[in-house]
């Protein structure tokens, strides 16, 4: 039998009949569970989370594990037919690195090299205005040496990097800005940059971009990004951010268009997103908000997608072989392969 029958032929069946169903199961949760109270701490839950990325993440992660422990093992009761010079599956083998590298396909996509120069580095005077900011802030002075002032940035001011995030803030902004509006940008962007945000959305842009079905869960992972910004705001403002001069610079550097992956924008989301922010802000300097439970959706999310790269290596790998087997026997009774 063509030893790539099975890699193909399951990795369809994962992609086009796994991750659709998965992913309509969440759209009905999600649809039938609508925020409710805070509407910015629901929309920021930890299954919610788990909704978007799930589909696609959990299937995929699991597949992966379960051909690793079978390739490791030997496969004689998962095939049906011999696999000559050995116990070797290799056809497993394969399947996992197929399933794995579209996972890998998308991830470069999102992260693929557009062409844009770097950013450059700022003179003297803007970085030294930064640095005074930032002694004048407690919280801004820990984190020093996760800001960085630049030159034609990304975006006016954002959060970059994936496993260490650094809060940029583009000098051209600064000249915009007085030392309140500066130190309330700062505070929203290392909020993002403390909650590991660009992280965060690159995965869920990852996992929508190989579902076939993503686009149903755009608009709860929109309503996701748009409510982490809104909670930063909020904790910004905690933190000793002016909500007032927060809300002028949002009105300042407000862009239509989505932020590149892997970045959290201060001033994306539209003129929508904007305008219900800074009608919050105008609540927080009439009074000052409550402190808001700390979302774990990341936590939440690894945890669980870790038990289940674990779950087959403990527990087994029926459904893989369920799944091996029904393809091996479509294949003889069809005379394939």
């Amino acid at each position: 039998m063509n030893e790539l029958l099975f890699p193909v032929v399951g990795v369809m069946v994962v992609f086009l009949l796994a991750v659709p169903a998965l992913t309509l199961v969440a759209r009905a949760v999600t649809a039938s569970l609508p925020a409710r109270g805070d509407g910015v701490a629901a929309q920021l839950r930890s299954w919610r989370f788990a909704l978007i990325v799930g589909p696609t993440l959990a299937p995929v992660i699991w597949l992966v594990s379960a051909a690793v422990h079978q390739s490791e093992e030997g496969a004689p009761l998962a095939c049906i037919v011999e696999h000559l010079g050995g116990d070797l599956c290799r056809d497993v083998a394969v399947f996992g690195l197929l399933v794995f590298s579209i996972l890998g396909v998308g991830a470069l996509r999102r992260l693929r090299w557009r062409g844009r120069p770097g950013p450059g580095v700022a003179g003297a005077a803007a970085i030294e205005r930064v640095a005074r900011v930032c002694a004048a802030n407690p919280t801004l002075t820990r984190a020093a040496t996760r800001i960085r002032v630049v030159r034609r940035g990304l975006a006016p001011a954002c959060t970059r990097g994936l496993l260490r995030p650094r809060v940029e803030i583009d000098e051209a902004l600064l000249e915009r800005l007085d030392d309140d509006e500066l130190a309330a940008t700062l505070l929203h962007e290392l909020e993002h940059a403390h909650a590991l945000d660009p992280l965060r959305f690159f995965v869920a842009q990852v996992a929508l971009s190989v579902n076939p079905l993503g686009r149903l869960l755009g608009a709860e992972l929109a309503r996701y990004h748009f409510a982490r910004e809104a909670l930063c705001d909020r904790r910004a403002v905690q933190r000793g951010a002016d909500p007032l001069a927060l809300a002028r610079t949002i009105v300042a550097v407000a862009t239509p268009g989505p932020t590149p992956a892997g970045t959290a924008a201060l001033g994306g989301h539209g003129i929508g997103g904007v305008r219900v922010r800074v009608q919050l802000l105008l609540g927080y300097a009439a009074r000052r908000p409550e402190p808001a439970q700390r979302s774990l959706a990341a936590g939440v999310a690894t945890s669980l997608l870790m038990l289940l790269a674990a779950s087959p290596h403990v527990v087994g790998t029926g459904p893989l072989d369920s799944l091996h087997r029904t393809i091996e026997r479509a294949a003889l009774v069809l005379g394939v392969g």
